[in-house]
């Protein structure tokens, strides 16, 4: 949510599509939290080779549908995938699982 120049709270217009809880796993020392080829994910946008960017904050990471994105949802033979492992991932804690926050155009990945 957002506040306008009055401080009045604002909605944004992001259409909440599905919440989604997985597992956490560990590769090479680094949590990791993948999905794959999940029919919300796909509804989102986040089809394989789709472009995104991706931002880390305090409370978890947000995926942002960019066709000129940094990273790209992976094609795999089983579907499409967004894998995301590496060191930043563990600030984030996933022991309790994993919640996929999925809306039109974003995901949002917190420990649950």
């Amino acid at each position: 949510m957002t506040a306008n120049k009055k401080g009045n709270v604002m909605t944004t217009n992001i259409q909440l599509i599905a919440i989604h809880k997985t597992q956490a796993t560990i590769h090479r020392g680094c949590n990791r939290a993948w999905l794959l080829n999940h029919s919300a994910m796909l509804k989102a946008g986040f089809v394989a080779n789709a472009r995104y960017d991706i931002k880390y904050t305090d409370k978890g990471v947000i995926l942002t549908l960019n066709p000129h994105g940094s990273r790209k949802v992976s094609a795999t033979g089983r579907g499409a995938t967004l894998d995301l492992v590496n060191k930043k991932m563990n600030a984030y804690d996933f022991s309790n699982g994993i919640v996929w926050i999925i809306s039109q155009g974003q995901i949002t990945v917190t420990g649950a």
